[in-house]
């Protein structure tokens, strides 16, 4: 019976975990990109913001048809009331009920092309909007591409920590035979164990590490808490410098293309046209209006159909001038810092046109560092493999001591995590000058 439940016990923990595994799912660029598009915060902000902006522009669509009210009020009086007769006055208790409405309508003719003005700047904002959008998407997209080749380093870090401590595992049997048979010392022996304990050590902090990398990714795409995942490999871009556009066509293309600089390009036209829109308060304004409204009361002995339709409506059609004479400097002051914008925007302009340049230069030099140092990496890779392959074959020849052996195995996984980080540094640097030119792909790399 013991036995039955030990079995039963074991089974459930086994499917338990066979579930664990299967709920791990496999995350392409494409779908984190997709993922963090649905649930950044800053990405979906941007978008209400845009969705206001619409708003706003349809509101100064309709600011140039007339508008229209109407109102109605129904009241009832008691109380005396002073009536003329023939021989004076009498006075009498009198109860009414009162009804009135009526519908107005006024429409702008002219008020200094304000509205005109209004829905330019509208329309401005909302593009504007629209390139802050999209700048926005890009910025994700370039995070999400520096943490998904994060983990994918991590995990190619990981594989050489784990290569390297069953390499020198393997190489610490070889070395206790070589003790128990007299051809080496001791201390050899001790040397070794103690080596392989910290490269242990080393697997452990690659292991939490990538642990690590992966939760910033998870966060950074919000992604429920405990999902586990695996990140799809990706395929290296080889562009090359050959193929790579000079530093001037980049800057020339990166004024054309950067969002960013779109997006403040016109939020100083719009800051141009806001002091035309401003400067609008200042000239006379003309209206036209139309009023509509009649009553009936109680105390009247007319139907009520008559007394609405025939007794009581008036209309009135009418035409009003507003010129402004003296507004306690008010229109002067907003014109005036209606200008300051514009001329703050215009130098946010010229500065933002240098930092552009700084960005694409520094990401073009670091692109071409990172080429060379690619190449650079994978011949000191190959070199220090064929060293460290020598010494082992001179140590188990007893040619060679251990501090050599240990020596050429040292630089030997340090040449193949040099030659990883400089694989995905260059394939990072290419995102970088996509990202600083304008032309990073949301929806893929």
């Amino acid at each position: 019976m013991h036995k039955l439940k030990s079995l039963i016990i074991v089974l459930s923990l086994m499917n338990c975990l066979n579930s664990y595994a299967q709920e791990k799912k496999l995350i392409t660029f494409e779908e984190a990109v997709a993922i963090g598009l649905k649930n950044n915060v800053d990405v979906l902000k941007s978008s209400n913001e845009l969705v206001a902006l619409e708003t706003n522009k349809t509101s100064t669509i309709m600011s140039f048809l007339p508008s229209v009210s109407a109102d109605l009020s129904a009241t009832r009086q008691e109380g005396q009331q002073f009536q003329l007769v023939e021989d004076g006055f009498e006075i009498s208790n009198v109860q009414a009920d009162r009804l009135s409405g009526g519908i107005g309508a006024n429409l702008s003719i002219f008020e200094g092309f304000r509205k005109v003005n209004n829905y330019r700047i509208a329309e401005l904002n909302k593009v504007a909007q629209e390139k802050a959008l999209g700048r926005s998407k890009q910025e994700l997209v370039f995070n999400i591409a520096q943490q998904y080749l994060q983990i994918l380093l991590d995990e190619e870090l990981l594989k050489i920590a784990e290569k390297n401590v069953q390499n020198q595992q393997d190489q610490l049997s070889r070395i206790r035979g070589f003790v128990e048979g007299g051809l080496r010392p001791q201390a050899d022996l001790f040397s070794q164990q103690a080596s392989v304990k910290q490269l242990e050590l080393a697997l452990i902090e690659a292991e939490n590490t990538l642990l690590l990398d992966k939760a910033s990714f998870a966060s950074l795409l919000l992604l429920p808490p405990f999902t586990e995942f695996e990140i799809e490999k990706m395929d290296d871009v080889t562009n090359g410098i050959a193929n790579m556009p000079q530093l001037q066509s980049l800057y020339e293309e990166a004024l054309s293309q950067r969002l960013d600089l779109q997006q403040l390009q016109l939020q100083t036209e719009s800051a141009q046209k806001n002091i035309a829109a401003s400067r609008a308060a200042v000239y006379p304004s003309l209206s036209a209006f139309y009023n509509y409204s009649s009553q009936y009361s109680s105390l009247n002995d007319l139907s009520f159909r008559n007394q609405l339709t025939n007794l009581y409506p008036t209309n009135v059609v009418g035409l009003n001038l507003n010129i402004p004479i003296f507004s306690n400097f008010n229109n002067k002051a907003n014109v005036s810092r209606a200008k300051v914008t514009y001329e703050n925007n215009q130098l946010d302009v010229q500065n933002l046109k240098r930092t552009i340049f700084e960005d694409v230069q520094n990401a073009y030099l670091n692109y071409q560092a990172a080429e060379k140092r690619l190449e650079v990496s994978q011949v000191a890779a190959t070199s220090a493999e064929e060293a460290y392959n020598i010494q082992s074959q001179r140590y188990d020849e007893g040619l060679a001591n251990l501090s050599e052996l240990a020596v050429a195995n040292q630089n030997f996984v340090s040449a193949q995590s040099n030659a990883q980080q400089a694989r995905f540094t260059y394939l990072f640097q290419q995102i970088i000058v996509d990202y600083q030119v304008g032309i990073l792909n949301v929806d893929s790399l």
